[in-house]
């Protein structure tokens, strides 16, 4: 006998049994998103997708992470110059502060659209992803899905352009590579 089972009983994580029609409910894991993105409008097509795939359905939970640029050249070092390292330091919060305001716009638009589609804003955290010597976006972000406890990170293939200029490499191509632990979706 072919049962079908209603729509409504898969999205809501429950199944029919084939006999006798008892309801079970399973344990729903949370399942973490981090939501990769910059200013650019690839960026913008992969919260689109991601919202249009999450949507409504619960038990997911996005942490987007609005990725920075790089510091300039002349806060990466204090070797002989004039500048004093407490110096250097004061002039980096002062460029992080611009940055984050020039980007916050992108981040609270990102998670309206995640709002817009039904997440939650519970389910919703807005992070930026500060540039770290040494490191580069790649590490950056795979750092913090491992700090947020995430399953999956999601960026767009044609994002963070500084990316590709500085390091003649795309970002999600290494976020695929080095991935290790994830599920990554590189959207175009």
């Amino acid at each position: 006998m072919d049962t079908e089972i209603p729509q409504q009983a898969v999205l809501s994580n429950v199944c029919l049994a084939a006999r006798g029609y008892l309801l079970r409910s399973f344990d729903m894991t949370e399942t973490r998103i981090l939501l990769a993105i910059d200013d650019s409008p690839a960026s913008i097509r992969a919260v689109t997708y991601a919202a249009h795939l999450v949507g409504r359905r619960r038990g997911f939970r996005f942490c987007v992470v609005h990725v920075l640029p790089p510091f300039p050249a002349h806060l990466l070092e204090h070797g002989g110059s004039e500048t004093s390292a407490s110096d250097l330091k004061a002039e980096r919060q002062l460029w992080l502060a611009a940055a984050k305001k020039a980007s916050q716009r992108g981040l609270d638009e990102a998670g309206a659209k995640l709002r817009k589609a039904g997440v939650p804003t519970g389910a919703i955290q807005l992070l930026f992803c500060e540039p770290a010597e040494g490191r580069d976006a790649a590490d950056d972000i795979l750092q913090m899905a491992h700090e947020c406890k995430c399953d999956t990170v999601i960026v767009s293939r044609d994002s963070v352009s500084w990316f590709h200029e500085l390091f003649s490499q795309e970002l999600s191509e290494e976020i695929l590579r080095r991935g290790k632990g994830f599920s990554v979706w590189a959207i175009e």
